[in-house]
């Protein structure tokens, strides 16, 4: 069968940071099938920064979805928001792919007024409501276990429905002032130390995080393989830099925090340092798409399913037979940390620092 001519094509990846990550190697794909095509992305404001300056895209669709939903009593986000429709049905899109499967998505996509909007089936979308806004279901098959593979099932129906994640790769731009701007930042904390590695601790979930003495041995054992490694510590808001404080304090010399970054320049030093340790995060996923080796750990979602995919990316998931529970909360969250030893986490990243 002849694949489709699309000259105009939306992608509906609305959230998280994570998640738009995952999202990525779809560019790659649509850019092989499609080459002449006009892709478009619909994002949530928040994580615009993470697809601007890609040069697979033709515009990203920034969405103030939040403060509209927050400021819908005043006249002043409706127009907004309708201005945003406006400019959302100016694409005269040939096609939506909603990638997110929720009632929110679903709404985005149906406004956009594509003819065709694929999405998942009843079994795939993530609320029901979901249904409502898409005219092509695409069922998932067994072997797509990783959440980047189920987002191409559903992009590439209309094209025969084949494809191969490990053949396509995620693009995350980043500038060459922010690559200086990360060898500055780095330089001034440790100009003389190697190899590089960061920590990212912080994460939404409690049941995601590991404790700060956890990462602070996992940098000891690293030292020990390394005696003048640099290890640095991102994070994002206040909390997640009192935690980072607190791996400092007990990591001890060779350790600091890096400054507030934007995403474009956590992103450069990211790739700058080339390894990264980090639970379930949306810094994780960033900084797997800019080349980075990391090593994570998965306790309460599945890291079969959302883990860095690739030779260069390790994860280590709680041996609990409750793992992958989906709770936000549990009576056996301590136990579940103590299942993975801080050991484990630094011997895998010292084995990716040696592959050349």
């Amino acid at each position: 069968m002849r694949p489709p001519e699309f000259q105009r094509i939306l992608i509906v990846k609305l959230s998280a940071l994570g998640d738009v990550a995952h999202a990525l190697p779809v560019i790659d794909y649509l850019g092989r099938v499609a080459p002449a095509a006009w892709i478009d992305w619909a994002v949530d404001r928040r994580f615009a920064g993470l697809l601007e300056g890609n040069p697979g895209l033709r515009r990203v669709v920034s969405l103030d979805l939040k403060r509209w939903k927050q400021g819908w009593s005043t006249a002043a986000a409706r127009r907004e928001a309708s201005a945003a429709v406006r400019g959302l049905r100016e694409g005269k899109y040939d096609v939506a792919f909603d990638l997110q499967g929720n009632a929110k998505s679903g709404v985005v996509t149906r406004l956009s007024a594509a003819p065709l909007r694929y999405g998942f089936d009843r079994d795939g979308a993530r609320e029901v409501p979901n249904l409502l806004f898409t005219n092509r279901k695409v069922a998932l098959r067994p072997e797509d276990r990783h959440i980047s593979q189920k987002l191409l099932r559903i992009v590439s129906a209309p094209f025969g429905g084949e494809f191969d994640l490990s053949d396509l790769r995620s693009e995350f731009v980043i500038t060459e002032a922010q690559m200086r701007h990360a060898a500055e930042v780095l330089g001034e904390i440790f100009p003389e130390a190697a190899p590089l590695v960061v920590v990212h601790a912080g994460t939404t979930w409690r049941t995601k995080r590991m404790d700060p003495v956890f990462w602070a041995e996992a940098l000891g054992v690293l030292r020990k393989r390394y005696p003048r490694m640099g290890a640095f510590l991102s994070w994002g808001n206040e909390e997640e830099r009192r935690e980072a404080e607190e791996i400092r304090n007990h990591a001890g010399r060779g350790v600091e925090l890096l400054p507030k970054l934007t995403l474009g320049e956590l992103a450069s030093v990211y790739r700058k340092c080339g390894c990264l340790m980090a639970p379930d995060t949306g810094p994780l996923h960033v900084a797997a798409a800019v080349g980075a080796k990391t090593v994570s750990v998965f306790r309460v979602t599945d890291g079969n399913r959302n883990a860095p995919f690739g030779s260069n990316h390790r994860f280590l998931q709680a041996p609990m037979p409750c793992t992958a529970c989906l709770r936000k909360r549990c009576a056996m969250d301590a136990e579940c940390r103590r299942s993975i030893s801080a050991e484990a986490v630094a011997e895998a990243m010292a084995d990716l620092m040696g592959v050349r």
